[in-house]
């Protein structure tokens, strides 16, 4: 995109009035047009390859594959991304994480003088900035990140998943043990499980999930049971149900 042209936005969102209220709030600004519309994550994967967008107005939750996980295999794939903008009805929680590496997030419902100043922060950033914008992105939030986002006070910090020794449920929430720290998340357990590599992380036992690169030692405790200690002196049961995930990663 140069100085002076027109802004090229593609608006992903699986819902069609909210596609035709972004058509209506930009219809009278000259330097942005809309290059394509889409409503699940294949249809986002070939608008993203055919649009050449400069701006991508992207609801995270549409039918489909993730849509970061649609996003991970262009980038991959040397495809050249667009400046990402979040459509969203996540609560003030997950908004502050996606605030950390998005160049804009919008809360659903919003109007037309947001998204105009959302436009100008896509136009500000520079392709280089966009592209690592993104990445950053994929990295945090996609299905298998390298960080997770943790609340520490009244901010959002970013821990590598290498840090983590374990992750224990705590009633509709879950602790995340690092670095000698705790942090406690309101996400359950098997909502975190299902972005974890489950080469490097087992389930064992229905509250607890341990990173196997932390663990020092395991022992046998009887009736197909195990104990195990990591690396920040925690001992953990393996319950019977899960011994067998145990060995499978012990191979």
């Amino acid at each position: 995109m140069t100085r002076g042209s027109a802004l090229r936005l593609l608006v992903a969102d699986d819902e069609a009035l909210a596609r035709e209220l972004v058509r209506g709030y930009v219809s009278a600004d000259p330097d942005v047009d809309v290059v394509g519309e889409c409503c699940d994550a294949d249809e986002l994967a070939q608008a993203l390859i055919r649009a050449d967008a400069d701006v991508l107005l992207l609801d995270v939750r549409m039918p489909g594959p993730s849509v970061f996980e649609v996003l991970a295999r262009l980038a991959a794939a040397g495809a050249p991304m667009p400046a990402v903008i979040f459509s969203t009805a996540y609560d003030n929680y997950a908004v502050r994480a996606f605030e950390m590496n998005a160049v804009d997030y919008l809360v659903k419902p919003y109007g037309a003088d947001r998204l105009a100043e959302a436009l100008r922060r896509a136009r500000a950033r520079h392709a280089p900035d966009r592209a690592a914008g993104l990445s950053r992105v994929i990295r945090d939030l996609g299905p298998r990140p390298d960080r997770l986002l943790v609340p520490d006070g009244r901010r959002m910090v970013p821990i590598a998943m290498a840090d983590i020794v374990y992750i224990k449920a705590e009633d509709d929430y879950s602790r995340v043990f690092a670095s000698g720290r705790s942090y406690l998340v309101s996400r359950s357990l098997k909502d975190i499980e299902g972005r974890l590599d489950p080469q490097r992380f087992v389930r064992i036992h229905r509250s607890v999930i341990v990173h196997m690169a932390h663990v020092r030692d395991v022992r046998p405790l009887g009736g197909s049971r195990f104990t195990l200690s990591l690396g920040d002196g925690t001992r953990v049961i393996v319950s019977r149900a899960r011994a067998a995930d145990l060995r499978r990663l012990m191979l």
